[in-house]
């Protein structure tokens, strides 16, 4: 076997712990999510902890999330006979999952914990609702739904869908641009990224929405998103280049923890993590994804349960807040919620999101477009 980060040889590319990895990283973001909707702040949760409030576990496993996207969905456009195919199999992946949890969020969730009741479900609401989320905007009826929780939002975790889907587009223009060809153009956009957002960070501008935010997200947001996908889709064009090292992978993660704990301002320490992390993570998490003694469970064996898990976590966790309060303690909030989302995920997968792929992929756990078939186009993490 090669030395390489990325194995060239096909069996050991397919032979990975993507699925694992991406499971557990909505299971670590229901756990960040733990401490903010019943705690009311994530200050204390333990991976903020250890990073210096820089980066909570719900940061790390979306960023992670991006950064296995960017690699994956390169691989997806490179394998694409066109950019018809590559789309639809974008819209078919994140779409139909989407639209059934936001439906389930919106006519049954919020009614059933407002107030209001089904009153807040008005044909015109009930329209703009649908027509909002089939452009994964994460809309939610208005109403006092989880106004006495310590965090009010519906579905705080639907943010980050719009902001993937955005990167499968940007990619396709990358793409037709040449930059898969010219591979250094997308390291190279990446620094650029990382350098204005440090430079926004020490001027204090926080460049804000208007009609650009309601279309594409909040822009300060996206330098802190595109990096991670764009760290990805390096690792993928430079796979026949980057050399794996345990010394280089010990090397970045000290690296990172330095910096969030060194004796400077807030603001230096920010920022040095900002330049750092999407690289140094990147590298870590394709380590541990193609690791040759590190083997994690085969948990997409019969499905993808992430995506669901992910979709469905934030607001079981607002039920069971609102149901039971700080009656139930924390130490059995935390697996209660965990186990349910998990649940939740499995139900997506078999009711919802299996059904708009191709046979075969519904037949082997979606093998065909997932981290365990890169023979063929690869699907994307969530």
């Amino acid at each position: 076997m090669s030395g390489l980060l990325i194995p060239a040889e096909a069996g050991a590319m397919r032979r990975n712990n993507f699925d694992a990895i991406r499971l557990g990283m909505a299971l670590l973001v229901i756990w960040s999510h733990c401490f903010a909707i019943y705690h009311g702040s994530e200050a204390n949760e333990p991976v903020s902890r250890l990073l210096g409030g820089h980066y909570n576990a719900g940061n790390v496993g979306v960023w992670v999330f991006f950064i296995i996207s960017g690699f994956l969905i390169s691989h997806s456009y490179v394998r694409s006979p066109d950019l018809w195919t590559y789309l639809k199999r974008r819209v078919a992946r994140i779409h139909p999952g989407f639209i059934a949890a936001t439906s389930i969020c919106a006519f049954l969730v919020v009614p059933l914990f407002s107030s209001q009741g089904f009153a807040v479900l008005s044909p015109a609401e009930v329209a703009r609702t649908i027509g909002l989320n089939i452009l994964l905007q994460g809309h939610m009826p208005p109403s006092d739904a989880f106004a006495a929780n310590p965090v009010q939002a519906v579905n705080g975790a639907l943010w980050s869908i719009p902001f993937e889907f955005w990167c499968y587009l940007g990619l396709a223009a990358l793409g037709a641009a040449g930059a898969m060809r010219k591979r250094i153009a997308v390291p190279l956009l990446m620094v650029l990224i990382m350098l204005v957002r440090a430079w926004l960070d020490l001027t204090g501008r926080k460049p804000g929405g208007g009609i650009i935010g309601d279309i594409i997200g909040w822009p300060y947001l996206w330098f802190a998103v595109a990096p991670c996908f764009l760290a990805g889709m390096s690792v993928y064009l430079y796979r026949d280049r980057l050399p794996r090292s345990r010394t280089l992978f010990a090397g970045l993660l000290l690296a990172l923890l330095i910096a969030a704990h060194l004796p400077v301002s807030p603001l230096a320490s920010q920022i040095l993590c900002g330049l750092l992390f999407p690289p140094a993570t990147a590298y870590m998490v394709f380590h541990l994804g193609f690791s040759r003694s590190v083997r994690l469970p085969d948990v997409a064996r019969r499905g993808d349960y992430s995506y669901g898990t992910y979709l469905y976590g934030f607001p079981i966790q607002q039920m069971v807040m609102a149901a039971f309060g700080v009656a139930m303690p924390f130490f059995l909030y935390v697996p209660t919620v965990l186990a349910l989302s998990l649940i939740a995920g499995m139900a997506s997968w078999y009711c919802v999101e299996q059904w708009f792929l191709p046979r075969s992929r519904r037949e082997h756990g979606e093998r065909q477009e997932t981290s365990q078939g890169f023979e063929q186009p690869a699907a994307e993490s969530r």
